[in-house]
């Protein structure tokens, strides 16, 4: 991977150097900190979303980066969830565009030197958000793509996942995982990968192509991979009927739709990839952006509201075995 010049490296210097300060408001993208009649809290981190060749790292102060990013967390989290979940969503020192690309080729699980920045902010407002917001209250991890990357880092380190906690699910689509890299990262720990649509304490992941798409830097075989749409690691195809409901955000006009029955999906163990029935070299591909036929950037919009209904579903099987828990009576 080509170094950042010297110069980007002394601009992004006190950044760097200083860290993020979860304590401030404004080192939030979505704090929602008061009263609430939410089932549970999510605890987000988007994708990458800024290409800056003359910056390596998200830098928030600037107010377009700011509002594009404020409008897609809030597309993805309260767009997606609406009230059912209260929302904690830190801003990250993730790599911008054209540094991940590369950062993310060959890595395996763990996150080159250069994204460690990002990994280490998730780390630290996650720990903020247990330490100041949770309070006992069920939680779930969305993320997705370099936003994936940091929550499996967190889950990886962070002691809160190797015994009793509030944790429910973590929902991390657009992350290559094999089943040898789970083993060699989790053992020992209380997690597992998601084998349906009940399981707690799990961690759930897709990456989203056709047929004609060739293995990417997101799939590849013995990847996890489980269907959002029928919860089954299997190869048993899911009808568009199953699907409730895409969701789909436009950040140039800040307009969202919703589109129920979008696609049909079925998990395919050769490719170790969500196998979905639309054409490549289209607008949900980006003409090639990704690759021929991956859709990477849709892994969370062609499924949200399959996904808010599981994230319920999963935290009420959390709140079921709590009740009848000798510590929940």
């Amino acid at each position: 991977m080509k170094k950042p010049s010297f110069l980007l490296l002394l601009l992004a210097l006190p950044l760097l150097l200083a860290g993020v300060d979860y304590g401030k408001r404004e080192n939030w993208v979505i704090l929602e900190d008061g009263e609430t009649k939410a089932s549970y809290d999510l605890f987000y981190i988007y994708p990458t979303l800024v290409s800056d060749k003359k910056k390596p790292y998200m830098d928030w102060s600037d107010p377009k980066t700011a509002a594009k990013t404020l409008g897609f967390v809030t597309a993805q989290t309260k767009g997606i969830f609406g009230g059912d979940a209260r929302v904690f969503a830190p801003y990250v020192r993730q790599l911008e565009y054209s540094r991940i690309r590369s950062a993310v080729k060959g890595s395996g699980t763990a996150p080159s030197e250069d994204m460690a920045k990002g990994c280490e902010d998730t780390l630290e407002a996650f720990l903020y958000y247990l330490k100041h917001y949770n309070n006992g209250r069920p939680f779930v991890l969305l993320g997705h793509s370099q936003g994936s990357v940091d929550l499996y880092y967190v889950l990886r380190v962070s002691p809160v996942f190797s015994g009793e906690s509030s944790f429910v699910a973590a929902y991390l689509p657009g992350l290559r995982v094999t089943k040898q890299e789970w083993e060699k990262d989790f053992r020992g720990k209380a997690l597992s990968p998601a084998k349906g649509e009940r399981d707690i304490r799990c961690v759930i992941f897709w990456n989203t192509q056709n047929k004609e798409a060739a293995n990417s830097l997101f799939s590849g075989k013995d990847a996890l991979c489980i269907n959002p749409l029928n919860w089954t690691t299997e190869e048993i195809p899911a009808d568009a009927s199953l699907n409730k409901g895409a969701f789909f955000y436009d950040y140039r006009n800040k307009k969202s739709r919703r589109k129920p029955h979008f696609c049909g999906a079925v998990v395919s163990r050769e490719k170790g990839a969500l196998i979905v029935k639309l054409p490549s070299m289209s607008k949900y591909d980006a003409k090639g952006f990704m690759g021929k036929g991956v859709f990477h950037m849709n892994d969370i919009w062609f499924f949200a509201e399959n996904i808010h209904c599981n994230a319920l579903t999963r935290v009420n099987e959390w709140k079921k075995e709590k009740a009848s828990s000798p510590q929940g009576k």
